[in-house]
């Protein structure tokens, strides 16, 4: 983005947007099994991670959305 700005990094601005989230609620998820009961307790804070990190996934848009605006862009190049 500092050196083509918010528009030549969008490809790369909507990938991340797919691929971050999943990987925090994936962590997440594998921290939660880890602690089995007790990580949806409130002895951890994992449940409310957790919790937001998904909630953050569908407020930004949902992934597919990103995902069909990714791939249009990406197929734009060889059309």
């Amino acid at each position: 983005m500092d050196t083509v700005g918010n528009r030549g990094a969008h490809t790369e601005i909507q990938a991340i947007k797919i691929a971050t989230p999943r990987a925090v609620v994936g962590i997440l998820d594998q921290a939660v099994q880890l602690y089995g009961a007790g990580g949806v307790g409130q002895d951890t804070p994992l449940a409310e991670l957790w919790a937001s990190a998904r909630t953050l996934r569908l407020a930004d848009g949902p992934d597919e959305v990103h995902q069909r605006s990714l791939a249009r862009r990406e197929i734009k190049k060889y059309l």
